[in-house]
């Protein structure tokens, strides 16, 4: 295969639907991120299963399309000729070969993979506006590192803290303690213990003051234009909390003043609540600055939020049946989790070592195991043992009087028995307790040796409602282990992955995967909708031609020439209920851009609420 970078060519992207609203100037910087690629007769162009890296656009030459079975048959889907262009959603959102491409004589293409087209739309913000991009890669801060799992597509809207009142209100007991301490240097007159005191009196209170202070500060309450994040930290007891709760999640949010508290009314604090479809999913803020404010930021988010998912939606819808209308072949079923081509998955090579704890699958699956440090804590002692024994028969045979080898060599031979056993029992214990992260689903798995128990606990990713990772503890904080607790909907029980390595990253990790299947499952959508018109106009196009009556009016032809369907509600398909057709009416214009919707305003914290002003 010959690979080079394109920098001038001839052909216009103007025959791409995807690429028809640009501009001369716009289209020839995409050309100029094109690479040509060659590939000979029989030879592979992308395998299914495999990831798509970005669209493809066929020179010349022409290329099968099939799909390979479980029995391992092939089904033809279909021939690609020259001038064709293929896998344009996988320029904006991963995604995987849903069949096999294969060239059936020498074929040249260009590719423009989704690296490349993100850079240039960084660079040139106008090309995302007339590809209908909602605000193509909107400009935010550097990442801030409080928060380095912020996505790529995420912005801040909101970060604070709690109200300065939280620590004021236990700040007094130190100062109150400085003036005691001072009366009492000055009762005791000498002059070293004096001195002592005087010293302590400064001291004391003001390493107490620091300490409450940084309490304060380490405590942080995010909201971004996709979820809520609320960290808690304790210095002491070695102890962080990260609680994150999507957007899509949220169906009410209430504020509470707390009752009996005038100073709630003078400073404006209160408890804010942010309510799931879970009860163990519900977030608690307390002692929150200006809670209307906060209340109303998140219920204009949200809005926001399902106007940008309508608006992806309606993209996706286009897309669709610009490939419909090009006659390119689609998938039907709904785009899942990674599969392997070539089996059953497996590690990948260099993620499966003795003592893994992150297992990395062919199908893109990860599979946790609990942190080394459990596995130590239970083969220690067997280990001990195998040791032990094993000094004792070498012993045995070397200092032992004959005699008494007869009773050394059975009792070491037993003790080395059980502790291999009790180490193989503990080991293999340790090594099948694994959490799988898929696509779709997160699997629990807890066996025991010689089929003792066997237990397998799947959860849908769209089902979980409320993240949460905590690490407690000087240890758990030195070897970076904790637990990840999911609260599902409908669920009185939180799932629970119990001390495993960087709960953070599977917090995120977890994140992720709940944010790929909402790409997912919206891409399904505009491809159901793509085969119910299709199914329409197919059946638009098989019905017999009706004959008017003679005294009918003539009924004027339109441009396309194209007969108008008998339909009562003008554009409703027959299939569709009219309770369907309102509801589209009333939903954003496909061709409406977020740049025209209202945005939640960023919200700072006021100078009322910061104790440095």
């Amino acid at each position: 295969m010959a690979k080079a970078p394109l920098m001038q060519e001839s052909l216009s992207l103007e025959r791409i639907p995807l690429f028809a609203t640009l501009s001369d100037s716009q289209r020839q910087r995409i050309q100029s991120q094109l690479e040509r690629e060659s590939y000979r007769a029989g030879e592979d162009i992308f395998v299914q299963g495999a990831p798509a890296e970005g669209m493809l656009l066929l020179l010349s030459g022409q290329a099968l399309l099939f799909q390979s079975n479980e029995d391992g048959s092939q089904t033809p889907l279909a021939t690609v000729s020259a001038g064709r262009g293929l896998n344009q959603e996988a320029l904006f959102a991963d995604a995987r070969q849903s069949a096999t491409m294969r060239a059936a004589e020498p074929v040249t293409l260009l590719k423009l993979t989704r690296t490349r087209l993100a850079q240039l739309l960084r660079e040139d913000p106008d090309i995302g506006a007339a590809l209908g991009m909602p605000s193509a890669e909107p400009a935010k801060a550097s990442i801030n590192p409080q928060f380095a799992e912020q996505r790529e597509d995420e912005e801040i809207l909101l970060q604070t803290h709690r109200h300065w009142w939280a620590f004021a209100r236990i700040a007094w007991l130190p100062l109150a303690l400085m003036p005691g301490i001072w009366l009492g240097a000055r009762a005791l007159g000498a002059q070293a213990p004096a001195l002592l005191l005087a010293a302590l009196a400064l001291a004391l209170p003001g390493l107490a003051l620091l300490y409450l202070y940084l309490e304060w500060r380490n405590d942080l309450v995010i909201v971004t234009d996709q979820r809520i994040i609320r960290i808690n930290r304790t210095i002491l007891a070695m102890y962080r909390q990260v609680t994150q709760v999507g957007l899509d999640s949220v169906h009410e949010v209430n504020y509470e003043l707390p009752p009996y508290d005038p100073f709630a009314r003078v400073f404006r604090y209160g408890a804010v609540i942010v309510k799931t479809a879970g009860a163990q999913g519900n977030l608690e803020l307390p002692l929150m600055p200006s809670p209307a404010r906060f209340q109303s930021l998140i219920m204009d988010n949200q809005q926001y939020f399902e106007n940008r998912k309508a608006q992806r939606h309606h993209r996706l819808v286009r897309a669709e049946m610009q490939r419909m209308m090009s006659a390119e072949p689609t998938n039907e079923a709904m785009p899942a989790a990674g599969q392997d081509a070539d089996g059953p998955p497996r590690p990948l090579s260099g993620s499966n070592g003795f003592l893994s704890t992150r297992i990395e699958m062919s199908n893109g699956d990860i599979v946790y195991r609990k942190h080394i440090s459990v596995w130590a804590q239970h083969t220690a002692l067997p280990l001990l043992v195998i040791l032990a024994s094993l000094a004792a028969l070498i012993l045995t045979f070397t200092l032992v009087a004959p005699d008494l080898r007869v009773i050394t060599f059975p009792v070491a031979m037993v003790a080395l028995l059980a502790g291999s056993l009790a180490c193989y029992w503990l080991d293999w214990d340790w090594r099948n307790d694994v959490y799988i992260i898929s696509d779709d689903t997160i699997t629990l798995v807890r066996k025991r040796p010689f089929f003792l128990e066997n237990l397998r606990d799947q959860i849908l990713v769209e089902r979980i409602d409320n993240v949460e990772s905590v690490t407690s503890g000087l240890f758990a904080a030195l070897l970076k282990y904790g637990d990840v607790r999911m609260s599902l909907v409908g669920a009185d029980e939180p799932k629970l992955f119990v001390k495993v390595p960087r709960p953070r990253e599977i917090q995120q990790e977890i994140s992720r995967r709940q944010h790929n299947k909402s790409l997912r499952r919206a891409r399904f959508d505009a491809m159901q909708q793509r085969k119910i018109l299709g199914e329409f106009m197919g059946d638009s196009a098989d019905s017999p031609a009706q004959t008017p009556p003679a005294d009918a009016p003539p009924v004027a032809a339109d441009n396309g020439g194209v007969r108008a369907v008998n339909n009562p509600d003008r554009n409703r398909p027959p299939r569709l209920p009219r309770k369907i057709i309102a509801a589209q009416r009333q939903a954003p214009q496909p061709g409406a851009s977020l740049r025209s919707q209202p945005r939640p305003q960023r919200l700072r914290p006021s100078a009322k609420n910061s104790p440095e002003t």
